[in-house]
């Protein structure tokens, strides 16, 4: 049976259904292969009739447009109309296909980190240029940013070290948040004014010095045991004063990079470390402290590591209950393989988060600017891809020195901003990051697109309006035209003549 199911569902064009039979979500509730499979192929049925695709040959008959955005070596985001029509016959060359009804993951949100560092620079722009960058990162009309990360106390885009609590005190007196209305709550409300439903995740880099065994909050160190309860209820009496003034944090992370040692801020955890603090501390102590809809996260490091770190702690069934989803970072590259892996073993109802990713100072180089846009891309299109829920940039701005940071650890930034002469550089990332930011909206879900050559990166969303948002990279020196197909069978299929000039990035939105 098994066999034979798994042949039809190869001919229906399902080749995730073996993957999804593998994941843990779907060996608990206990399905088969087949029901998998019947009950995506039943809902294909459905979302393939004339309500339910945007665009097709049930809105009117002949031609129809799209429309089409496209920023390369001369342009950033060039707005052009499209003809599309009617396929005659299946077109078989060259094609990008969409296939509307096969959904996969929901999308959460496209953002960045809103780190000290980002809203010291932010305090010292004009109210104009601040206006200016508040409405390109926020409005919905620009990036349209819907998550943001935060630092529980200090980390190396802070402009010191500073714990919330500087001694151990069980009752917690001393406790105070009061730094970060310097700059980072001033940011974060700012903010909020163009986006009031802004969502947020918080990571903590380090303990309090007096909680870890090296009594340092950088250089690594761990967690000391008997101060795991303390902590917990440190974090959550951040979350809850952050709530207080009107900014609910909605998603947590165990530790920042916890197998990394770090001239900065950082705290090491090992896979039972991270389990016992998650199990037996954070997750009672936030539901005591009326947090229980906070989500939590483990892992928050490289790819490399995600699946290894997730399979060790989900092996535990309290501690699969208390996962919320894996967060994940970059810098130890593609790893594509991995996240899609993590995406079977968490299932569909956990989320992946990329919460980190930063490019080397450049100082400003043009040609690194494109390989940084580029690396931002093909990093967006591979993690969703693989399964990603949400895309998190790193620093929102820094100055043009790529900081300010503690420990001179400086990095490049999609908008920048010198000091000195009072000037506002929007790089060619942050536009890369919009051809994403713009046109996929919170709640979309990712379809299938199916591609002629691996020289072009691809992956499309269907909004909750039922709009569609395919993006299209060519890291090539090569131009390449190409035919987009979507919509078969009783839809008759619709086809738009296209080309993908050589190193450029466009939205197709139809």
């Amino acid at each position: 049976m098994t066999m034979l199911t798994h042949e039809f569902c190869r001919k229906q064009s399902f080749l995730n259904c073996y993957s999804l039979f593998n994941s843990l979500h779907y060996v608990e509730k206990g399905l088969t292969l087949f029901h998998i499979c019947r009950a995506r192929i039943l809902n294909y049925n459905r979302r393939i009739g004339c309500a339910g695709e945007r665009g097709s040959g049930c809105r009117e008959k002949g031609e129809t447009h799209m429309k089409r955005y496209v920023t390369d070596a001369s342009h950033r985001f060039r707005e052009s109309g499209v003809a599309v029509k009617p396929a005659p016959l299946a077109p078989e060359m060259n094609l990008v296909k969409v296939y509307p009804g096969v959904r996969f993951q929901q999308f959460i949100g496209f953002g960045a980190a809103l780190t000290e560092a980002a809203g010291y620079v932010f305090a010292h722009m004009t109210p104009k240029q601040q206006e200016e960058f508040l409405q390109l990162c926020f409005s919905p009309e620009r990036n349209g940013y819907s998550l943001c990360r935060l630092s529980i106390q200090s980390c190396d885009f802070s402009l010191a070290p500073r714990p919330y609590l500087d001694a151990r005190d069980e009752s917690l007196a001393g406790f105070s948040i009061d730094d970060d209305w310097g700059y980072v709550l001033p940011l974060v409300k700012a903010a909020q004014r163009v986006n009031p439903g802004l969502q947020f995740i918080a990571a903590p880099w380090s303990p309090p010095a007096w909680a870890k065994t090296n009594r340092s909050m950088k250089r690594g160190g761990h967690l000391r045991r008997d101060r795991f309860s303390l902590w917990a209820r440190m974090m959550a009496r951040a979350l809850a004063e952050y709530r207080q003034v009107g900014v609910d944090i909605g998603r947590v992370t165990v530790q920042n990079e916890p197998n990394a040692i770090q001239a900065w801020e950082s705290c090491l955890y090992n896979a039972a470390q991270e389990r016992d603090f998650l199990v037996d501390h954070l997750k009672p102590v936030l539901r005591e402290a009326g947090l229980g809809h906070v989500k939590t996260l483990v892992w928050d490091h490289n790819k490399e590591g995600m699946l290894d770190r997730a399979a060790a702690i989900m092996q535990d069934d309290r501690a699969a209950a208390a996962v919320d989803g894996v967060a994940f970072h970059w810098y130890s590259g593609d790893h594509f393989e991995a996240l899609r892996a993590t995406r079977d073993l968490v299932g569909p109802d956990r989320e992946l988060i990329f919460t980190e990713g930063c490019d080397y100072y450049s100082a400003g180089d043009p040609a690194a600017e494109l390989q940084h846009a580029e690396h931002y891309a093909h990093e967006i299109v591979g993690d969703l891809q693989a399964g990603a829920n949400a895309i998190l940039d790193w620093n929102i701005l820094l100055n043009a020195q790529g900081g300010p940071n503690h420990v001179d650890n400086f990095c490049d930034a999609p908008i920048m901003y010198d000091m000195r002469e009072r000037r506002m550089n929007v790089r060619l990332p942050f536009c890369y990051l919009g051809h994403f930011s713009r046109f996929v909206q919170v709640g979309a879900h990712r379809v299938l697109v199916s591609r002629f050559t691996d020289r072009l990166e691809t992956c499309c969303f269907r909004n909750p309006d039922d709009s569609m948002a395919l993006v299209v990279l060519n890291r090539t020196d090569d131009a390449m035209a190409f035919d987009l197909n979507w919509g078969s069978g009783v839809l008759g299929g619709r086809i738009a003549h296209l080309d993908s000039p050589a190193h450029s990035i466009q939205t197709i939105c139809w």
